[in-house]
C-alpha cells in the first residue's frame, strides 16, 4: 500500500508542479502583455501630445501675428505703446518658436522642476489657467450655450 500512496503522491505533485509552471508561464505571457499595451499606450500619448505642442505653437503665433497688426494700426496714433505691443509679440513668438523646439518630454521635465521648486507659483498659474479656459469657452459658445 505504501506504493500506492507514494506513487499517488508523486502524481500529485507531479501535477501540482505542472500547474504551477503554468500558471507562471500564464502570469509571465500576461507581464509581457500588459507592457506591450503600456508601450503602445504610451506612444499614442506621446504622439498626441506632439500634435497638441504643435497646435499650441501655432496658435500661440497666430495671436503674436494678430498683436502685431494691432501694433502697426496704431503705430501712428501711439507709437510709444505700439512698441511694447510689438515686444509683448516678439515674446509670443519666442514662446512659439521654443514650444516648436523642445520636446514634449523636455516640458513635461520643465514642468515638474518647476512645480517642486515652486509650488505656489505652479498651484496659482494652474488655477488662473483653469478660469482663463473657462472664460475662453464660455465666450466662444453662443447665446444658447452652443458652441459656435
Amino acid at each position: 500500500m505504501q506504493d500506492k500512496s507514494g506513487t499517488g503522491d508523486n502524481a500529485r505533485r507531479d501535477r501540482e508542479t505542472t500547474w504551477k509552471q503554468e500558471a507562471s508561464s500564464a502570469a509571465e505571457d500576461a507581464k509581457i502583455a500588459v507592457d506591450d499595451a503600456s508601450v503602445t499606450i504610451k506612444e499614442r500619448a506621446r504622439t498626441v501630445a506632439e500634435q497638441q505642442k504643435k497646435t499650441g505653437a501655432d496658435q500661440i503665433g497666430g495671436v503674436a501675428r494678430a498683436i502685431h497688426g494691432a501694433a502697426h494700426e496704431i503705430e501712428q496714433e501711439m507709437p510709444n505703446a505700439a512698441g511694447f505691443i510689438h515686444d509683448a509679440a516678439a515674446k509670443l513668438e519666442g514662446a512659439a518658436d521654443s514650444l516648436r523646439e523642445r520636446s514634449v518630454d523636455d516640458l513635461i521635465s520643465s514642468l515638474n522642476k518647476f512645480a517642486r521648486s515652486q509650488p505656489a507659483a505652479f498651484f496659482g498659474g494652474a488655477v488662473l489657467a483653469g478660469f482663463a479656459l473657462s472664460r475662453f469657452l464660455r465666450s466662444s459658445s453662443g447665446p444658447s450655450g452652443e458652441p459656435r
